[in-house]
């Protein structure tokens, strides 16, 4: 009797990643309250004086949240879902060249888009919840400005590492390898289970005043892992995007354009976001059609541990 997961039902398997998922967000709560208790306090402290020590101990604690938060139970749960575990979550060894290319010209495509609708995002007014949602974005910015901090190429490299690369990795195994995976199997409906995690990557972000653009290239990144099949295309891209934004803020003194870019204020036009759309969605249908020599639907099931 074959006790992976992917041979048990949708619903215990969903439950499984949930455990894991709600386990080890507990276990690193615990370990940054005990370790890092100190951090919190003078993030919250708008007079605090922020050394480079403490910077540094930041980032480690970024690390481990990355770490113990996503990576650790999406490894788990590919470990115990398949004896194929890293093409499970969609962690394949070939690449198509021209599906790479297609994921930069994605990229550079879906800005307009983002630009537009953060744009929108940020005029929104919540009633009540607008003083709450205005302080904790006060908070978002403040840890972002501590964390982007960078005096040397030295710190730069060190940020595309931790701000880029790692979140890159961590968030995909997670949100798409994982979760979205998780949900298809239960729901068996592709657009809900990009919906939903999208959304959950989003709401994660602690942001509200960005949530709609982040939901958006959420979205975008589960359509990709959909017709691909394959995680990497989607860590590329979350790592492109993710990086772009920390070269503009170390650039950003030397440009007007990369300067307004770092603040999010570069306003978009309607028929922008609307070309840049179709744009977008011409693109993925060229990867589908390209993924697709890659993967052939014969194949793509769960005996091999393609389906996404």
């Amino acid at each position: 009797m074959n006790t992976y997961l992917k041979y048990q039902s949708a619903g215990i398997q969903f439950m499984v990643f949930l455990a894991f998922a709600g386990g080890f967000f507990l276990i690193n709560s615990l370990f940054s309250a005990y370790f890092f208790s100190d951090i919190n306090a003078v993030i919250l402290d708008k007079n605090a004086v922020i050394t480079a020590d403490l910077i540094t101990k930041f980032k480690l604690a970024q690390l481990v949240s990355a770490v113990v938060s996503f990576v650790l139970p999406a490894f788990l749960f590919g470990y115990y879902s398949s004896p194929k575990s890293l093409p499970y979550l969609g962690i394949h060894k070939h690449l198509s060249g021209v599906i790479l290319v297609s994921v930069f010209f994605l990229f550079l495509s879906i800005q307009p888009l983002v630009g537009y609708l953060g744009n929108v995002n940020a005029g929104f007014k919540f009633g009540s919840m607008q003083a709450y949602i205005e302080q904790a974005e006060a908070l978002y910015n403040r840890v972002l400005k501590v964390f982007l901090q960078m005096h040397s190429v030295g710190d730069l490299l060190t940020n595309l590492l931790i701000m880029a690369l790692l979140p890159a990795i961590a968030e995909e195994l997670f949100f798409r390898g994982s979760f979205q995976k998780a949900l298809l199997r239960l729901s068996n409906k592709p657009w809900l289970a990009i919906l939903v995690s999208a959304s959950v990557f989003a709401l994660l972000h602690g942001t509200f005043l960005k949530i709609i653009p982040i939901f958006t290239l959420g979205i975008l990144m589960g359509i990709i892992y959909h017709v691909t099949r394959n995680l990497w295309y989607t860590i590329i891209l979350h790592f492109i995007n993710n990086g772009f934004a920390v070269l503009a803020v170390y650039y950003a003194d030397k440009s007007e354009w990369l300067r307004k870019m770092s603040d999010d204020n570069i306003p978009v036009p309607l028929y922008g976001a609307i070309v840049s759309l179709v744009i977008v969605i011409g693109i993925l249908f060229f990867m589908k059609k390209e993924s697709d020599k890659v993967f052939p639907a014969a194949i793509t099931n769960e005996e091999n541990d393609y389906i996404a």
